[in-house]
């Protein structure tokens, strides 16, 4: 390989290395691995002049190394073969398999077209018809491959264009956004004044999303165990969820500060007043599963959920496997499943309408209090 090197003029040697550059960056972006790429090229070139009969017969060394030496060159459309190799990996090309039969395949089935329309040639004129279908089908197929190779480009081109033109768009909005999202970053906390919160500094926040935890924690443990048609059965149940919470938040707190430095806490008032905002809300995040998850074994226990998981579970021991023993293992542990899962079916439901039902109710008293 030195001698060609040699017989190139300076610009062709800058020629060749530019393009063994472009080659072996090519070969990079098709391997899993990074580093092959100089070994895959170097023994294609030693393949090439293997062919060629070895460097003495090389009579136009620039040329050769060009388009012959250096070139990958597909024998299928898998822009990983060379040669019907994979480059990826160094086996066979599986598709170069594919095309050999589909060739063969196309092969057999215009042959079989031309006997039944053309029954009685001869070998020879058979032949040339047979040769000449299959170059007409050869050019229908080239034809169609040319089409859809455009459509690709043009579908590419259209891709390409929308996303500049989403990227400039989403450019704009930025730009015009920026002014307002930093008139907004430098608006004081509508709760406690903080300066340049946004409207809401980070502590309020938290107060903010606790108060409406604990709500919603009221609820679920009015829509459990609340007479709904008592409004004095609802509010006694919502007091005594928040004082639980309030309790619990307190108990939260006091387990804090003894894992932490309260000298630091009391030498710094505003981060003690966001750790515990941060801990009130992580209590009441806690309250509101634990309120959930009481009121659905509370409804569990209703009538309606106890007929409906009667009803399940006789419908699954009567089914036609268990008839000739309704009263086995296997059947009672299906019954039993098929019952639990409707018993927490019901309870979900009736969580739900309880739910819909007190907030709808809440929502009238508010608006009655607004008219008072």
């Amino acid at each position: 390989m030195a001698w060609l090197w040699e017989r190139l003029s300076g610009w062709q040697q800058d020629q060749v290395e530019a393009a063994t550059k472009t080659e072996l960056a090519h070969l990079e972006g098709l391997l899993a691995l990074p580093g092959g790429a100089p070994r895959l090229l170097a023994d294609r070139l030693t393949g090439r002049l293997e062919e060629t009969g070895g460097e003495a017969l090389v009579t136009g060394p620039y040329g050769w190394l060009i388009r012959r030496g250096l070139v990958q060159r597909p024998s299928c459309s898998d822009r990983r073969c060379d040669d019907g190799t994979r480059l990826d990996t160094g086996g066979e090309c599986g598709n170069c398999a594919n095309v050999i039969y589909l060739r063969r395949a196309r092969r057999a089935r215009i042959g079989a077209e031309i006997d039944r329309e053309l029954p009685g040639l001869g070998d020879g004129e058979r032949r040339r018809v047979l040769e000449e279908r299959l170059r007409e089908q050869t050019a229908i197929e080239a034809e169609d491959l040319v089409w859809r190779r455009e459509q690709a480009r043009a579908e590419q081109v259209r891709r390409d264009a929308a996303r500049a033109a989403a990227r400039e768009r989403a450019e704009r909005e930025h730009q015009e956004a920026a002014p307002a999202d930093a008139m907004r970053q430098a608006m004081p906390c509508e709760d406690c004044g903080q300066e340049r919160s946004a409207g809401l500094c980070e502590r309020c926040d938290h107060r903010r999303q606790t108060e409406s935890l604990i709500g919603e924690a009221g609820l679920l443990a009015a829509a459990g165990s609340a007479d709904l048609t008592d409004p004095g059965s609802v509010a006694s149940v919502a007091a005594q969820a928040r004082a639980a919470i309030g309790d619990s938040v307190a108990a939260a707190w006091r387990e804090f500060l003894q894992i932490t430095d309260v000298a630091a806490l009391e030498a710094d008032p505003e981060a003690a007043q966001d750790a515990y905002a941060f801990a009130a809300l992580q209590t009441a995040q806690q309250a509101v599963q634990e309120y959930q998850d009481t009121a659905l074994v509370m409804l569990g226990r209703t009538e309606e959920a106890e007929a409906e998981a009667q009803r399940a579970y006789k419908t699954e021991q009567g089914r036609h496997w268990f008839k000739h023993n309704p009263h086995g293992a296997d059947a009672i542990a299906a019954a039993t499943k098929a019952a639990d899962t409707a018993r927490e079916r019901v309870a979900e439901y009736l969580l739900a309408t309880r739910l819909e039902q007190l907030r709808e109710q809440a929502a009238a008293r508010a608006e009655t209090a607004v008219v008072i």
